[in-house]
């Protein structure tokens, strides 16, 4: 009888076949994989909105869809990209991120106005004779020209450095910020005003890091206050606040607790803003892990996992002034830190961090 030398080999095939089908990311048959669990945007609905990045290409996809409902531009709203030259603006990768968002039932932050980082040499060449005039021009150009399309406006991110407070805001700024440099504080009331002003639907932002430091939590603290006064002085049939919001971003490590989050929380509830946990990642390492370039230990990825939980728990506990809580990624291998493995997916595969978050909620 003629033996069948083939069957040996089909057999390893189509094993082998089996195998790589129940590893590859698109196995929608996998309970833990990115579209088969619980949608956060909706597992978080009662309490607040859940939001993610967008870049061109992927706005419209399904993990987005499935777990956020609403985006911010990691890159493509920020100054360089949008106002390259005073007076001329390269809209076109914006609006069609926009649109598509939008379309895609999403609501848009715009990220972001003013910086000291991202910027075009133009806004550095800014001097105390045409810096208002210049930066009124171009917040009103930008957030004109989205009127009526962006839910938010980050107006100004990073002013505060890292550091001691002297009790003083307004001498405590950015050096490196040409808007500073140019009008000093001044240039945050004006900022926003020309924001108001532009689009009177948008809610006002600021937004910074760090700002579970006490010491900078108290900077932006007394700025928003102070310039709230002042708008209320000059406009007091007002029925809204000039800085309506603070965005904590939310780039932590293991060494950040949630009781220091929970107490910069407490100090911004006296001014009656709104908060948006609004760049959230968190290294599976120290800081000085980190920056040291240690390797990732099982220990660490523990550790980060819990500490979202805990965050997810303090955020709950202030769902009446947090609005928003967005993740600064999808998955791990796109994250600006992918090397601390800082999100809650990984290969498009929920990770703990991701359980802890929806056991935050029990």
């Amino acid at each position: 009888m003629k033996k069948n030398f083939y069957k040996p080999f089909i057999l390893v095939i189509i094993i082998a076949s089996v195998l790589l089908l129940s590893n590859c990311d698109d196995n929608t048959d996998d309970p833990d994989y990115i579209l088969n669990v619980v949608s956060l945007k909706e597992h978080f609905k009662d309490h607040f909105l859940i939001g993610n990045i967008m870049n061109p290409g992927s706005v419209a996809s399904e993990k987005l869809k499935h777990h956020y409902n609403v985006l911010t531009a990691e890159n493509d709203m920020k100054p360089d990209k949008i106002n390259p030259n005073r007076g001329s603006y390269n809209f076109r990768t914006a609006d069609n991120m926009v649109k598509t968002a939008i379309d895609s039932g999403f609501l848009v932050v715009g990220h972001t106005l003013l910086w000291h980082s991202q910027i075009p040499s133009w806004h550095r060449s800014v001097n105390s004779s045409n810096a208002k005039g210049y930066m009124e021009t171009y917040i009103k150009d930008v957030v004109g020209h989205f009127k009526g399309k962006i839910y938010s406006w980050d107006v100004i991110n990073e002013a505060f450095p890292d550091g001691g407070y002297n009790g003083d805001w307004k001498t405590s700024m950015r050096n490196e910020n040409p808007w500073y440099s140019a009008l000093g504080s001044d240039f945050v009331y004006y900022s926003f005003l020309a924001a108001r002003q532009a689009d009177s639907g948008a809610i006002l932002y600021y937004n910074d890091y760090n700002l579970n430091m006490s010491s900078k939590a108290k900077m932006v603290h007394d700025m928003v206050r102070d310039v709230n006064i002042r708008y209320k002085n000059a406009y007091p049939g007002a029925d809204r606040l000039l800085i309506e919001g603070i965005g904590m971003q939310g780039h932590h490590n293991t060494g950040v607790t949630a009781a220091s989050i929970k107490a910069s929380i407490d100090l911004f509830r006296q001014l009656g803003v709104r908060i948006s946990i609004s760049e959230l990642d968190v290294l599976s390492q120290t800081w000085s892990e980190y920056s040291a370039q240690n390797a990732l230990t099982e220990t660490g990825k523990t550790k980060a996992a819990q500490l979202y939980g805990d965050y997810f728990k303090v955020f709950i506990a202030n769902s009446d002034i947090i609005e928003r809580v967005t993740f600064w990624g999808v998955n791990d291998s796109e994250s600006w830190r992918s090397r601390a493995a800082p999100l809650i997916f990984s290969g498009d595969m929920a990770k703990s961090s991701y359980h802890k978050i929806i056991d935050s909620l029990k």
